[in-house]
């Protein structure tokens, strides 16, 4: 979230000289094909032994990462992206553009000084999207956009402050539960449960271990995994009634690297966790896709 900002001011200043982009890297998934060669050398080793483990992975320079820098999320047919300040929806090549909205933050919002899009959630043909605002995260918001158009809809919620010190950088839809979940960035100790039919807060529950820089969060199986960007970019599990927090693995990433949001998605490849990071460049991202 953080170091991202300054990723985005850079590649907003390339939006405004150029109008090229370079296309994603030959490291192409191909979530279509199920023969796609693009996997991690170790990934049956992994797979025999019952452990999570990368089966593929995307490149995205320059422009093309910047609209995907942030966040992931899908409606079964598709990816959305978030981007600092934007949306996209792609098909599942994850390279061909379907609907782009490159200055998604509403006005109004805009107007209080948000101006940053974090990691994303998908219910009900609706986008969730969680906004903050500059360097002093005084007004964090939920904001609403059509999954087709990738439009604002005209509905935002505005967040309790004191849950969100230091922003909102993640949001999650539990459609199962009626539920709506976010956490502070740095070293959250509790998850904030919300109603899904109207934001207002239903209760916090205690984390058994709190957790920090959470970078985004999906649920799975009625079960939360969030991705963090920590040292070793850990995604955690977490128990939603209880707060039970538990490693799921480690992602041991480059030195350098910042992750970003996830999203959950059986694909062709054998992958159902999918996830974003900023490469140690600054200029690139990747999309790796994981497998149980």
């Amino acid at each position: 979230m953080k170091l991202t900002r300054l990723f985005g001011l850079m590649c907003a200043g390339v939006l405004a000289t150029s109008a090229l982009s370079m296309v994603a890297s030959a490291a192409d998934v191909g979530l279509d094909n199920p023969t796609s060669t693009t996997v991690v050398m170790d990934a049956e080793v992994a797979a025999a032994s019952g452990s999570w483990h990368e089966v593929s992975k995307q490149t995205f320079w320059l422009l093309d990462a910047l609209e995907r820098g942030q966040g992931v999320t899908t409606d079964g047919n598709s990816w959305i992206f978030s981007s600092p300040y934007g949306l996209l929806r792609t098909a599942l090549d994850g390279k061909t553009v379907k609907a782009r909205n490159e200055l998604a933050i509403p006005s109004a919002i805009s107007a209080q000084g948000g101006d940053h899009i974090g990691d994303i959630s998908y219910y009900n043909g609706k986008i969730y999207a969680p906004i903050e605002d500059g360097d002093h995260y005084e007004h964090p918001y939920i904001a609403l956009y059509d999954a087709n158009t990738l439009q604002y809809t005209g509905t935002s919620y505005a967040l309790p402050l004191n849950l969100h010190i230091g922003g909102v950088p993640w949001v999650a839809v539990d459609a199962a539960r009626g539920q709506v979940y976010t956490a502070q960035w740095s070293n959250a100790s509790v998850l904030n449960v919300f109603s899904l039919d109207d934001m207002h807060l239903i209760r916090t529950v205690p984390l058994t271990q709190s957790i920090d820089r959470i970078q985004g969060a999906e649920m799975y199986n009625g079960v939360l995994y969030a991705s963090s960007d920590n040292a070793t970019q850990t995604v955690y599990q977490i128990d939603t009634d209880t707060g039970s927090v538990s490693v799921v693995f480690d992602r041991n990433l480059p030195s350098g690297t910042e992750a970003q949001g996830i999203a959950v998605l059986p694909t062709a490849n054998g992958a159902q966790l999918h996830i974003l990071d900023v490469g140690s460049n600054r200029i690139s991202l990747n999309f790796r896709h994981y497998a149980f």
